[in-house]
């Protein structure tokens, strides 16, 4: 009888193997989400060779260009919060060698059919942004602000980029438009507003680059849209440089506000690791990873005193299974290993010696089986 539960239990962590290790195969997670990147900036989209082929951060995208910016972030991933970023002499959002430089928004994320009218008001080291559901700007909706350990200058160019890391791959998508693009000398407690440093509608343009106001890296990804009077922006992972960026006459000063519109049309979230059975990756391990690991070893347990070949040969390719698994995913073993995680350093290594050991034991037992007859 307990011979036969244990043929059971292997029979169910084989099972479970395949529909784990299948499941592992199937997904798709690239690091970098569906993403865009909206603000200023003292570079302009085509002076960054570190991201060109070639470039040490040609991987990462031209997110990694050393420069002075200011940014709003929208993505498709980790519950799609807005985010706000600067930086100062390094990353599009990293901040400086001091400080981190985004922050998420506590309560708004990013949701089809949402129209908001965001304001970015920068006063010196002080940062804020604030989202509104009405364009008067009235109706406040969310709100974060950050301290800057240091100060982005020169800023000259109004950003436009989508996520751009490489490879392409399948990390959701995220569909909308910018419009009502507005920049004036305002303070962060002033009620008053100076003359609009620039504006623009879309209204008068009437080709994709808007008369060439626009510098477009892929016109088919960020463009104007004559008909509709907007930026459009198609956002995926398409290993592509997908930027837009526009020249204003002068460097901003050090206080500034820009507003905008910004309507989602769709997105995709970013898939994390989910594979055909549409599973959380966490829960695949639950579920499936955990009971193929721990099966057999109760199976070994509640016929200790049983000599089965049959069983230890079950046992060894059940080990064998799992062991092939993690060699398949070798690439993420060396990933977690460099991974400042600690959990996800030593979940490979203890995995791979749990394993071993339990092909040893499948082993031991077909040898005992072998001894007694």
């Amino acid at each position: 009888m307990k011979l036969k539960i244990a043929i059971i239990l292997i029979g169910i962590s084989l099972f479970f193997s395949i529909l784990y290790g299948t499941d592992k195969i199937t997904s798709e997670n690239p690091s970098d989400p569906a993403s865009i990147y909206i603000g200023l900036s003292s570079i302009d989209s085509s002076s960054c060779k570190i991201c060109s082929e070639g470039g040490i951060f040609y991987d990462s995208g031209c997110k990694r260009c050393v420069q002075d910016g200011v940014v709003l972030i929208s993505q498709v991933t980790n519950e799609r919060f807005y985010k706000l970023g600067w930086s100062n002499d390094d990353g599009m959002y990293y901040g400086d060698k001091m400080c981190e430089g985004s922050k998420n928004f506590p309560n708004a994320n990013t949701n089809e059919n949402d129209t908001y009218w965001i304001e970015i008001i920068k006063d010196e080291l002080e940062l804020k942004s604030n989202i509104y559901t009405d364009a008067n700007f009235s109706n406040l909706y969310d709100s974060t602000s950050i301290t800057m350990c240091s100060n982005p200058t020169n800023l000259q160019y109004v950003r436009v980029s989508n996520e751009d890391g490489k490879p392409a791959g399948n990390g959701g998508k995220l569909f909308g438009y910018i419009d009502d693009i507005k920049i004036s000398g305002k303070k962060i407690n002033s009620k008053n507003y100076d003359k609009d440093i620039f504006s623009t509608t879309f209204d008068d343009c009437a080709n994709k680059s808007c008369n060439d106001k626009w510098v477009l890296h892929n016109p088919e990804r960020i463009f104007v849209e004559p008909q509709k009077q907007h930026l459009q922006f198609l956002s995926a992972v398409t290993g592509t440089n997908d930027y837009a960026h526009l020249t204003l006459d002068t460097p901003l000063p050090d206080f500034w506000t820009m507003k905008f519109k910004l309507h989602i049309d769709n997105l995709e979230p970013h898939p994390e690791g989910k594979g055909f059975l549409n599973i959380e990756p966490v829960y695949r391990q639950l579920i499936f990873g955990i009971p193929a690991l721990v099966l057999p070893f109760i199976s070994y347990i509640i016929t200790r005193e049983i000599n089965s070949k049959f069983l230890g040969s079950l046992i060894v390719i059940s080990g064998i299974i799992i062991l092939l698994g993690l060699i398949i995913n070798l690439d993420s073993l060396i990933q977690n290993l460099d991974s400042v995680n600690i959990m996800n350093t030593i979940k490979f290594p203890i995995i791979i010696v749990i394993t071993v050991f339990l092909i040893i034991l499948g082993y031991s037992k077909i040898k005992k089986s072998a001894i007694k007859r």
